[in-house]
């Protein structure tokens, strides 16, 4: 038995979640995500606590890439002295395939979502992720989001 929600984005934690994929396909994108954070107010917990998943796929229907920023950053050595910069770098269209491909074994930082007021694409959500020492900005618009998982599991005491 599976679980499945739509648009109930913020009764999830994403935050240290495991990139497992992320994929493109039929205008939709799929994040497979380990170790999501189910909060008591998602409408499948009836446990109400916080819960876990090891595997949820949060699906973007409709994307519309904005913009996908890799962060820039600032190099110093063991005595503080600074040694280089490096600037934002905003990825080509051409670029995000691999992008996709380098994510994977990476984590998740934060998804954060807000209201567009655009009926096509309501929602643009900005995803933190970081991989391969380096640090990412996603930032999609999408119609819908979808959640699904195949089993709850109990969380660890913070």
């Amino acid at each position: 038995m599976g679980y499945r929600t739509v648009d109930e984005w913020g009764s999830f934690e994403f935050q240290n979640a495991d990139v497992e994929a992320i994929r493109k396909e039929r205008g939709h994108w799929y994040l497979e995500l380990g170790y999501v954070t189910i909060l008591p107010d998602n409408s499948c917990n009836r446990d109400i606590r916080k819960m876990g998943t090891n595997e949820l796929t949060l699906q973007l229907q409709h994307v519309q890439v904005d913009e996908i920023l890799e962060e820039g950053f600032k190099l110093y050595d063991a005595d503080g002295n600074f040694t280089k910069s490096v600037d934002d770098r905003v990825l080509l269209s051409e670029e995000y395939d691999a992008w996709m491909e380098d994510m994977v074994g990476g984590a998740v930082y934060q998804i954060l979502r807000k209201d567009t007021g655009d009926e096509a694409l309501p929602y643009q959500y900005e995803i933190y992720l970081d991989a391969n020492d380096r640090t990412y900005l996603a930032k999609v618009s999408a119609k819908h989001d979808v959640e699904t998982w195949e089993r709850f599991m109990n969380r660890h005491s913070e």
